[in-house]
């Protein structure tokens, strides 16, 4: 699969090539530079399949496993409804995002990884171990490995990842990247389809476990005519289904929905540098402790090894 950068920059190209009145595989050919030499035969297919008629689903099958599965489906339909100019700057914003979403989380994945390496090796120097000594290396190098094994787990395995949505300090994070995630709404909205299919569709291809739970609950009684804010009341703040309650209102439900995400995807940012910041810190202590607790047992050594008077 394409990275979400990649992505992200195809995206805004299609749409801006569209936006300026050039068919959809005119579009295409023009926005293959930001795609590898090595795909752009397959592209060129594409395209060429576009000219002749063929429908966007059925064109995009040789690389729907480069692209996300939601994205492809917010595609689909933003050409049905004749939005794509509208709606391809709108999934690149959300691309980058993202991107620097996965970006902030392995960093703060990573600088927990190395809190906890520093304090392990803490606790072994205070439960009697030495620095001179092959077990510290041995315990130095095992925990590093485990640790590492498990932040490649947690990358790569999805079932591993889910699972850090119930660990702290993770389980607050991934609340707010819900309510993020909440906010892609505004895509299908604005293909122009109903609150009804936006919801199926949310529900259906995009990957959040715990949004999926939730509208599943939630769709069910807007097929049954009841409003979205008013389905949704038992699983979102006040102040979500306030602005949702708004949008439905005034008409602008979509608007509502990009407001939600890009609130949230500051709030997050901004958990995750404060988070970034205690773990920094607990960081130092734990590595003037190691410093102190070496320097003892250096300075503890080289008195034993003085000559006696």
């Amino acid at each position: 699969m394409m990275k979400a950068q990649q992505q992200g920059l195809f995206f805004r190209q299609l749409g801006a090539t569209v936006k300026s009145g050039i068919s959809l595989g005119q579009g295409i050919r023009l926005s293959m530079g930001s795609l590898s030499r090595r795909d752009r035969p397959v592209w060129e297919g594409i395209a060429l399949n576009l000219e002749r008629g063929m429908g966007l689903r059925e064109a995009l099958q040789p690389v729907r496993s480069q692209f996300s599965t939601w994205a492809i489906a917010v595609l689909v339909m933003a050409d049905q409804s004749g939005a794509i100019a509208i709606v391809c700057p709108e999934l690149a914003e959300m691309m980058v995002e993202m991107a620097e979403r996965r970006r902030l989380f392995q960093g703060l994945v990573l600088r927990l990884l190395r809190m906890i390496w520093s304090w392990t090796m803490v606790v072994f120097l205070l439960t009697g171990g030495a620095v001179a000594s092959v077990h510290f290396w041995v315990v130095g190098f095992a925990v590093a490995l485990g640790l590492t094994l498990f932040t490649y787990l947690a990358i790569t395995w999805q079932p591993m990842g889910d699972r850090l949505r119930f660990v702290p300090p993770f389980k607050q994070l991934f609340k707010i990247q819900t309510l993020v995630h909440l906010g892609h709404l505004q895509l299908p909205l604005d293909c122009g389809i109903s609150v009804g299919a936006a919801v199926e569709w949310m529900r259906r291809d995009f990957p959040d476990p715990a949004l999926e739970q939730i509208l599943h609950k939630v769709e069910p009684k807007i097929r049954r005519g009841i409003s979205l804010h008013e389905a949704m009341h038992p699983y979102f703040s006040l102040m979500v289904l306030q602005i949702i309650h708004t949008g439905e209102e005034a008409g602008s439900l979509a608007l509502s929905f990009g407001q939600i995400r890009q609130y949230y995807q500051r709030e997050l940012r901004r958990k995750i540098q404060l988070l970034n910041l205690q773990i920094m810190f607990v960081s130092l202590i734990s590595f003037a402790f190691f410093v102190m607790l070496v320097g003892a047992q250096v300075l503890n050594t080289t008195l034993e090894n003085l000559p006696n008077n």
